[in-house]
């Protein structure tokens, strides 16, 4: 069973596998002359490849005309398996590209940009991204889509069995057709502060339920898992909306159609409002949680239920959402008999978890409900306290009280972002409380593959609309620059 070269070492390896244990009887006097080729034969697998940079770039998308200049002026950096694959998809370029290890490409990537505007790009198979990389979309399509489709995608390479009996003996592979297998992906949205209440509750009550959420609203009901953390408390007997009522601190009981109509599956119950209106009105949104199926955690009935992480399992990744909140106020902590929010305490108690379930091979996300700090970067202390959360095994740190987005990091292996910004909130009074993050994660056969992001701008008191690519740029160059790379 021979293959060119081009063919990915696991095909091969599949294939010569395969082809030892097909019976005598298949074969008529001898074994015939079988090959793998990549685009020609019968297809019997197809191999997705990403176009990629370094996470802290600005540029988008790049189309597959300027793509394949790249590939011909040897401006890519790449690993020796991808390069022959290119060359048989493309041809031999004029000039010869990099070529590093495929251990060594992301750090050769970061090492080569100079720029968050002028990315130094790759490309490699979808199963090898990492949280690292940026994936880039050509001509609008990335692998990395909820909604991707392999076959109209100009990166998606066909691999054929060819030589005698060939279509005959394609019907009989049993080994891996594709290194993006959809039912091994997993992807969660999480997102920053949420509330129902003042102009954000006004703005519902005027223009209907789901006004403020129209745009984001649909990124958050793509994902397989989407997460809220919602500040507020619901109460049958929260007032109407006065915009500039501070003390109204409460989600109308009606406003829970929103939260459905967004498809939120996890919510989040760290936020440092959720006892302002009453324990019988957190005790009455806990029902409401219980009632429509909603999984929660940081934060519970009494501290018993708040110490609990929620785990679960989709497409065969195994995920744990653990928080806490560290700044009170003190009558919003649980207690052995009453709700509340998680306590931080002094992380011990969390960081243990974390560490519990790490080893008991979940993949951990971590929030905080941080103390707000209204900038870009973060302090000494915001940047420990997270990255402890990370060191002891948290694949995903973020921070739910974000106001105001702030600055990523990558530390102990583990993505870190350090505020997301709002998801539903009146914040109008700067441009920054106006801007938010929805990060979707994208999990793949028990791993954190890429993480990507979407911007939203605050425009109407709650009302987040996608971001221009001018006001996105403005966004990620603030939020690169303030970052911990």
């Amino acid at each position: 069973m021979g293959a060119d070269t081009a063919v990915p070492p696991a095909l091969v390896e599949a294939a010569q596998g395969w082809a030892a244990t097909l019976p005598d009887a298949i074969w008529d006097n001898e074994q015939p002359d079988l090959t793998l080729q990549i685009n020609r034969g019968e297809p019997i697998a197809e191999w997705v490849y990403a176009v990629a940079a370094p996470f802290a770039t600005i540029p988008d998308e790049i189309t597959l005309e300027a793509l394949q200049t790249e590939w011909d002026n040897g401006e890519l950096t790449l690993n020796a398996e991808t390069e022959a694959v290119l060359t048989a998809f493309w041809g031999a370029p004029a000039q010869a590209n990099v070529i590093v290890p495929a251990a060594e490409l992301v750090d050769s990537l970061w090492a080569a940009q100079e720029d968050f505007n002028t990315p130094a790009l790759t490309i490699l198979p979808f199963d090898q991204l990492s949280p690292q990389l940026k994936v880039l979309r050509v001509d609008g399509a990335a692998p990395i889509d909820v909604d991707f489709d392999p076959a109209a995608y100009p990166l998606t390479v066909f691999i054929g069995l060819a030589g005698e009996g060939a279509d005959v003996l394609a019907a009989s592979w049993d080994g891996p057709t594709t290194n993006r297998d959809a039912a091994k992906i997993t992807t969660v949205a999480m997102t920053g502060p949420a509330g129902m209440r003042r102009a954000v509750a006004d703005r519902m009550e005027k223009y209907g339920l789901t006004y403020v959420a129209e745009e984001s609203g649909p990124v958050l009901q793509a994902v397989d898992i989407a997460h809220m953390s919602d500040e507020d408390p619901f109460a049958p007997d929260c007032p109407l909306p006065d915009p500039n009522n501070s003390e109204n601190v409460c989600n109308r009981a009606e406003y829970f159609a929103l939260v459905k109509w967004m498809g939120i599956d996890v919510m989040e119950m760290t936020g440092n409002h959720l006892a302002d209106w009453g324990l019988d009105a957190l005790n009455f949104t806990i029902d409401l949680y219980e009632e429509a199926g909603l999984m929660t955690f940081g934060g519970g009935r009494n501290l018993a239920a708040a110490q609990r992480p929620l785990t679960l399992e989709h497409n065969g990744n195994r995920i744990a959402f653990v928080g806490c909140n560290p700044i009170g106020p003190e009558y919003v902590w649980a207690r052995p008999d009453r709700p509340g929010t998680l306590p931080c305490g002094d992380y011990s108690d969390i960081l243990a978890q974390i560490r519990q379930l790490d080893e008991a091979g979940y993949l951990v996300i971590a929030t905080l409900q941080y103390l707000e700090d209204y900038q870009y970067g973060v302090g000494s202390q915001q940047r420990y306290d997270f990255q402890a959360l990370a060191e002891a095994g948290a694949t995903v740190v973020s921070g739910s009280q974000g106001h105001h987005p702030q600055g990523f990091s990558f530390a102990y292996d583990s993505f870190i972002h350090y505020g997301v910004g709002n998801l539903l909130a009146d914040q109008m009074w700067s441009l920054p409380t106006r801007q938010s993050f929805i990060d979707t994660y994208l999990f793949y056969d028990g791993r954190l593959l890429n993480v990507d992001l979407w911007t939203g701008l605050n425009v109407d008191y709650g009302r987040l609309r996608q971001m221009t690519p001018e006001e996105r740029q403005d966004l990620l160059q603030s939020v690169f620059a303030a970052s911990d790379w």
